[in-house]
């Protein structure tokens, strides 16, 4: 019947083409990843105003303060993303319950067989190995997927830190091209790094 919601068979696969979709809650070691709720609004809207700083130069999204209303509203967006299985988003929060110490997702932008992750950490988090546990365990829940063949990370040759990740985790460069300058600290020339 058109326009059926999808059935995960036995297999766990969606039989109407559409993917089921990773994991609600992964535990990466030092954070755990779980999928956003509307009462994580403020948490989130603290966490990207208290980075705003360091987000600004690489996030186009990060270029004026957050409030809780828009927080929630990508909140809803990224819910209703994840229905269709065209995004997973994540907020990375300390197992103490200290609150968001980070944000990262899974994005259906690079055509089939492939998804792309996006991260972001804590201003105050940074080089704790947050990011690289995360895209770590993004990366295999990716590749669990059915019909996902490959992943991908993408930023600009000017940010470093986030460069760091994949090579970290032996993904390979397999491509730089041009693209707009979005946000201040970008230099147009965006770097593809491909899952092994």
């Amino acid at each position: 019947m058109a326009g059926a919601e999808p059935v995960a068979g036995a297999d766990g696969i969606s039989h109407h083409g559409r993917m089921i979709g990773p994991p609600e809650l992964i535990d990466v070691g030092p954070v755990v990843l779980r999928r956003y709720v509307s009462g994580d609004g403020l948490a989130l809207a603290e966490a990207v105003n208290a980075s705003l700083e360091h987000l600004r130069p690489w996030m186009p999204w990060a270029q004026s303060p957050a409030t809780v209303a828009s927080m929630i509203d990508f909140i809803e967006h990224a819910a209703a993303a994840a229905q269709v299985g065209t995004e997973f988003q994540y907020g990375m929060f300390d197992h103490g319950g200290a609150g968001v110490v980070g944000g990262c997702g899974l994005h259906a932008r690079g055509g089939p067989g492939s998804l792309d992750i996006g991260y972001w950490v804590h201003v105050d988090r940074v080089r704790h190995g947050i990011a690289t546990a995360s895209a770590a365990a993004l990366t295999h829940a990716a590749l669990a997927q059915p019909g996902i063949e490959w992943v991908e990370i993408h930023c600009d040759a000017a940010n470093l830190a986030s460069a760091g990740v994949p090579r970290r985790l032996g993904f390979r460069l397999a491509r730089v091209e041009e693209r707009s300058i979005e946000a201040p600290g970008e230099t147009g020339r965006h770097m593809i790094w491909v899952s092994p």
